[in-house]
């Protein structure tokens, strides 16, 4: 009886961390082809070239400086380092603390991937969501 309250008990408090863990209020990173969709929490990942890419992202436990950063990068089996070319890489001014919205354009086809970081750690992303443009 003690054994299988030992192991119920071993069983619980390895469990409790995934469970507190869990309730962590997440980014949401939403991309689409319009400003309506964007509205509507519509998220898309396939987009022409020469096409504009809204996003918008929110954070309900806010951001913690007033600027965040966005970098674009292209997956390229040619580049040198990790087979990732960076493409744009964006800080802006936040407006709210909890939210951002704009758009940008990109002119290749090929597999890209939108991260956001929170100014005060740009080593680790608070978002990230990849996306295809393909030529029509």
């Amino acid at each position: 009886m003690r054994r299988l309250f030992s192991i119920i008990l071993i069983l619980l408090l390895s469990c409790l961390p995934a469970f507190c863990w869990g309730k962590k209020a997440k980014c949401v990173l939403i991309l689409s082809d319009s400003p309506e969709n964007i509205m509507k929490v519509q998220s898309k990942n396939v987009f022409p070239v020469n096409s504009r890419i809204y996003f918008a992202i929110s954070n309900p436990k806010g951001f913690k400086s007033d600027y965040i950063k966005y970098q674009i990068v292209k997956q390229d089996d040619k580049a040198h380092i990790g087979g990732l070319t960076r493409i744009r890489n964006v800080t802006c001014r936040l407006k709210n603390k909890n939210s951002y919205f704009d758009y940008f354009l990109l002119g290749e086809a090929g597999v890209y991937y939108i991260q956001i970081f929170d100014i005060t750690n740009l080593q680790q992303w608070v978002a990230i969501e990849r996306f295809k443009v393909v030529s029509e």
